[in-house]
């Protein structure tokens, strides 16, 4: 017997590597509305025919390497019975690859705590992230993988790696390195812990302006959130904030209503669900304090689920202005629902409103001002990658200062520490009062957000006229 006992509501995109975010519910199909008795008998007759067709494919085709995975068989038969459906957003996960969807969307995972890519066809280390057993062990940005537990790194794609680096907390992985200035490669023992990876990037745009870009809407996007504008508030008075949703694919449901109450006021709707049967359910705002300051939202085509649940509350409730272009519109809730052999199905279940009771699945949200991002010559495309790789160099120094810090303070923690890190939460002596030095640079293309400022400083100038 099949264990029904979660129902995962999911808002996630099936754009830009899908993030999927979960929140837990009670399922059980044949306790609930549809009841066994609503099941048609002749059904199960029906599934003979198709484990017929099973046995006669892998026993009678002619290429039996084709065939002798029945796994795979089965697999493809499910994945034919979604295919039905003309639905995009529901799907069947095999257990490796439901695993790494649970890993994702609940925001941490067992690791190292670096960021990998290629660079001169070598797997390189962008950055270690801050607080991580890899920033402790003195990995550096710019270290190239050439083995990983004595296993060379040639032709390996940074999936592969990841793959390998990944495990369960407390236990040891080795990779050896090869950095700049040394004769030898580095080996470099690292025990792994749980990594909680930053789902919300924020800055200072001015002395009055703040700013956050959500990447995702994981399950601590909602608090990662909160800290960030409360530190920002505690070094600056805020008299205006831009929300970037540019590009964020969705998340978990609860996310998104945990950041769209940070704006909206108590008890106020931010999104309904409604589904086959019963009736709406309806989330509103809880929490005891919402931000007051004027508020625009950046959204795009690649604003999508738990993205347009946010952006679309802040429309209709005219909280704050919506700018950029149309968003994705994708309306739709998936729930998970576990399996027994560890896989699961994504399955379409529910249709999500607005306030205003607007369904925008397949529709998208219209901002209230539209600014197109500009279609760049290729020089110019070089120019803006440019730029931000410069932005992101200058965020990857400031995490090899407070590295560099740390190591002088504490040398002998540079292996097998296995103390919880908190990428979110680690602080470091230079994390000092903010300087003009450390506002955020502006891409010289990003016209969208350079709008965004510039009305936001001329409503700071109306509202001081007299």
């Amino acid at each position: 017997m099949l264990n029904w006992t979660k129902k995962i509501l999911l808002t996630g995109a099936t754009i830009i590597g899908l993030h999927y975010v979960l929140s837990t519910v009670n399922l059980n199909p044949f306790t609930s509305d549809l009841t066994a008795a609503r099941v048609k008998m002749n059904f199960f007759s029906e599934l003979k025919t198709v484990s017929d067709v099973l046995k006669l494919v892998q026993y009678k085709y002619v290429e039996e390497d084709k065939v002798k995975d029945h796994k795979k068989l089965v697999e493809g038969a499910i994945q034919g019975i979604l295919k039905k459906l003309d639905d995009p957003f529901s799907r069947y996960m095999p257990p490796t690859n439901f695993k790494s969807m649970q890993e994702e969307t609940e925001g941490e995972f067992g690791g190292l705590g670096i960021l990998l890519g290629i660079r001169d066809k070598v797997l390189t280390i962008i950055s270690p992230m801050e607080g991580t057993p890899a920033f402790r062990a003195g990995v550096r940005a710019s270290d190239k993988i050439i083995k990983i537990n004595g296993k060379a790194t040639e032709g390996m794609s940074v999936e592969a790696a990841v793959k390998i680096l990944r495990g369960k907390p407390k236990t040891k992985v080795t990779i050896s390195v090869y950095r700049k200035g040394e004769k030898e490669l580095i080996d470099i023992d690292i025990i792994r812990d749980l990594i909680k990876v930053p789902s919300v990037k924020s800055g200072m745009i001015n002395k009055t302006l703040g700013y956050a870009r959500l990447t995702g809407f994981t399950a601590t996007v909602g608090r990662d959130l909160d800290k960030a504008i409360a530190k920002m508030e505690k070094t600056h008075t805020l008299n205006g904030f831009i929300l970037d949703l540019r590009g964020n694919p969705g998340g978990l449901l609860t996310a998104a209503v945990e950041v769209g109450q940070q704006f909206l006021p108590r008890n106020q709707t931010v999104v309904s669900i409604k589904a086959r049967h019963g009736q709406p359910t309806v989330f509103k705002a809880k929490a005891r304090k919402s931000h007051k300051w004027p508020l625009i939202v950046l959204i795009d085509g690649g604003s999508a689920s738990a993205s347009e649940i946010v952006a679309g509350a802040i429309k209709d409730t005219k909280r704050g202005i919506l700018l950029g272009t149309k968003s994705f519109g994708k309306g739709s809730v998936q729930t998970v629902l576990p399996l027994a052999d560890g896989s699961a199905l994504a399955l379409t279940t529910a249709y999500y409103y607005t306030p205003n009771d607007i369904k925008i699945h397949k529709i998208g949200i219209h901002p209230d001002i539209e600014v197109k991002f500009p279609k760049l010559t290729d020089k110019e495309l070089k120019t803006y990658r440019d730029e931000l790789e410069a932005i992101s160099q200058k965020d990857y120094k400031k995490t090899e200062k407070k590295q560099d810090s740390y190591l002088k303070e504490h040398p002998k923690d540079s292996k097998n520490d296995t103390k919880k890190v908190n990428v979110i939460d680690t602080k470091s002596k230079d994390s000092s009062n903010k300087t003009s030095e450390d506002f955020m640079n502006i891409p010289k293309f990003d016209v969208q957000l350079k709008r965004a400022i510039d009305l936001l400083k001329a409503n700071v100038i109306f509202s001081n006229l007299k």
